[in-house]
């Protein structure tokens, strides 16, 4: 005689399959090219998806990937002294990729940062991104996030998203101020930027001219350090790639 499943337990079933299905049609759709339901569902879509479930298939067509990002860094001595911009992101390609025929990736590091970060402050209202450009010295994440979300704002999910990303890049940029300027050089603050440029049509690959630049400019932020980041490995890393 076959035994009967507990109905508590295909309720359950149920449940889980309705779960799975419904992830699986948000996921379609948020991957999937513009079309009128990928408009309606636009603020609930990135809220449930961004950023855990977030998915990026611009290697395929029809939108292959057709920009360079790089980041670039550099210290504050105080507020009216800065030093020169240095694209960290062309130290790691140079050393780490470049004539390289099994290429680490740790060459991928800052182009993986830049890449997310600017693809998602792109999304957001003219506001938060000046918002993001400003100058915050103390309490620099909590100021942040109250200014972005005042008013009509974007999804929280994504102003998280993007604010993670600035102090996880802020934290990059705290090591590489200490390896590249030295940790007695008296910096008091550092900025990042991340330039994109796109690729020229194939027809005019060898015209630089051709490649529209934009600059994606945050302000300043204190050092920051988190637990585990090893600044002797860090610096012999840019010593490395500088080299």
């Amino acid at each position: 005689m076959q035994q009967t499943r507990p109905a508590w337990l295909k309720a359950l079933a149920a449940v889980l399959g309705a779960a799975v299905t419904a992830h699986l049609a948000a996921t379609a759709i948020f991957v999937g090219p513009d079309n009128v339901a990928k408009d309606a569902w636009d603020e609930p879509l990135d809220s449930y998806m961004e950023p855990f479930f977030q998915q990026n298939w611009s290697l395929f067509a029809p939108n292959p990937i057709d920009t360079e990002h790089h980041l670039y860094v550099r210290g504050w001595y105080d507020a009216e002294r800065p030093t020169e911009w240095v694209d960290v992101t062309e130290l790691e390609i140079q050393d780490a990729i470049t004539h390289n025929l099994t290429p680490s990736r740790a060459g991928k590091v800052t182009t993986k940062l830049a890449s997310r970060i600017g693809r998602q402050r792109a999304k957001l209202t003219n506001e938060e991104q000046k918002a993001l450009e400003a100058h915050y010295h103390d309490d620099a994440w909590d100021r942040l996030e109250a200014r972005m979300l005042e008013g009509d704002h974007s999804p929280s999910g994504r102003i998280s998203y993007v604010l993670r990303y600035d102090e996880t890049i802020t934290a990059y940029a705290t090591q590489f101020a200490y390896a590249w300027w030295g940790e007695d050089a008296g910096l008091q603050y550092v900025q990042f930027k991340i330039v994109e440029q796109d690729a020229a049509p194939f027809a005019r690959r060898k015209d630089d001219s051709d490649r529209p630049t934009r600059v994606r400019e945050f302000g300043r932020r204190p050092f920051v350090e988190f637990d585990g980041q090893d600044r002797e490995s860090f610096a012999a890393a840019i010593e490395r790639f500088a080299s």
